[in-house]
């Protein structure tokens, strides 16, 4: 196998695609030694080499390309790549990025893109995954275990996903994955770290925590604006304090948006856990419980139990003025070890921080780490980042048990 990269001819390429009033067909045709197809159901491009030159210049670049259909002048910006084999001189696969003028093209394209980043369509209707593992490109994120790796390179798609975000703004489904990474980043990558500082970079633990709070409300916010585009009226509801407001918000999901009532319901207990005297938040915190309660109704073996752990820890530390329970902490913890089934470290140092501190078990408090150490990573492939990431926090914990516990 051997690849070349060319440059396109400069050249306007009329293409007549005749459309019917049910479906548009594809149309190619010859045009300076390059077969020119154009799917416009599919918004496909692909060109190839009639005649290749011998000498081809080795070389990428980006080509505007123009052609006309249907007597509409389109102008693509392309980065075209030629495969090559020995029996076969060149298939063209033409990256569409971007810039389209017409508008409807561009729009198509972008939610498409939109479509398949985030996993949903552009009404927040999921989009069905394969059932083989296997396969899954997400993968090779939450698989890997090498976590400075994933927290050198999570920024760079942090801020990729904010800018498609930006520039289809009526996507729920890219606000949804986009408001899901600021609060990945802020609990697994600002949060995590700055909680191991020591009291003497306070000032920097500090400040650390307020950039978690930072994304962590971000996050929120877009998955609210999401849900609210999707819902009229639930940004409201669900913000307002009010009892009857906040059921009739949460009346309202359905178990497609399982996934973004968690995310969302992560994001906004976060940062009240790194704020806890913001007023606003204080206020409002019922509206993201409520949503977290619905969503494990929905879905209560949802990534692992993944609800119930969040809901542990809220019920464990809040005040009993603010819906806090031991009680129900305890509950919570036991429906998220079973939807875990012993693959997740997560439920165990849950507990250890959530319930055995503010009992002073350190008892308790030792044997449960050990057990989130025991956990195979490997036994939830698609959990091992996460799973890495919780037993290094075990293993500190263990080492730094004089923190949190009062030796007589």
């Amino acid at each position: 196998m051997r690849c070349m990269v060319l440059w396109a001819h400069t050249k306007r390429i009329r293409m007549y695609a005749k459309q019917s009033a049910s479906r548009p067909k594809a149309r190619s045709m010859d045009a300076k030694g390059w077969r020119v197809t154009f799917s416009p159901r599919l918004q496909i491009f692909t060109m190839t080499a009639v005649a290749l030159p011998r000498n081809a210049p080795n070389f990428s670049g980006w080509q505007i390309c123009s052609f006309a259909a249907d007597g509409v002048d389109f102008s693509v910006r392309v980065n075209i790549i030629i495969s090559m084999t020995k029996p076969m001189r060149g298939c063209v696969c033409l990256l569409i990025l971007a810039c389209f003028s017409c508008s409807s093209m561009e729009n198509a394209v972008e939610n498409s893109l939109s479509d398949s980043l985030s996993g949903y369509t552009k009404k927040g209707v999921p989009i069905k995954k394969s059932k083989t593992a296997q396969n899954d490109p997400m993968l090779a994120l939450t698989g890997e275990t090498d976590t400075r790796l994933i927290a050198d390179f999570f920024p760079t798609a942090l801020k990729m996903f904010d800018i498609m975000q930006a520039q289809n703004p009526k996507h729920i489904g890219i606000a949804i994955m986009t408001g899901s990474l600021h609060v990945m980043y802020a609990n697994a990558f600002i949060q995590t770290p700055a909680e191991r500082l020591s009291i003497a970079q306070f000032d920097a633990q500090n400040a650390e925590y307020e950039r978690a709070v930072m994304h962590y409300l971000r996050g929120r916010d877009l998955i609210l604006d999401a849900l609210e585009r999707k819902y009229a009226g639930f940004k409201a509801d669900v913000v307002s304090g009010e009892k009857a407001q906040i059921a009739r918000a949460a009346a309202k999901l359905t178990k497609d948006d399982v996934n973004a009532a968690y995310w969302l319901g992560a994001g906004w207990l976060g940062a009240f856990s790194l704020d806890p005297l913001n007023l606003d938040l204080l206020m409002s915190m019922e509206g993201a419980v409520a949503v977290l309660e619905t969503a494990a109704a929905f879905a209560a073996d949802y990534s692992g139990g993944a609800i119930w752990d969040i809901l542990c820890a809220f019920y464990a530390a809040a005040p009993a003025d603010f819906g806090g329970s031991l009680e129900r902490a305890e509950y919570c913890f036991e429906q998220s070890l079973r939807a875990a089934g012993g693959t997740l470290p997560g439920p165990y140092v849950t507990y250890a921080q959530s319930i055995c501190v503010p009992r002073q078990d350190a008892e308790s408090w030792t044997r449960m780490l050990n057990k989130a150490l025991a956990v195979n990573p490997d036994d939830a492939p698609d959990s091992r980042l996460a799973s890495t990431i919780t037993q290094q926090r075990a293993r500190w914990l263990l080492d730094h048990k004089d923190n949190y516990f009062l030796e007589w």
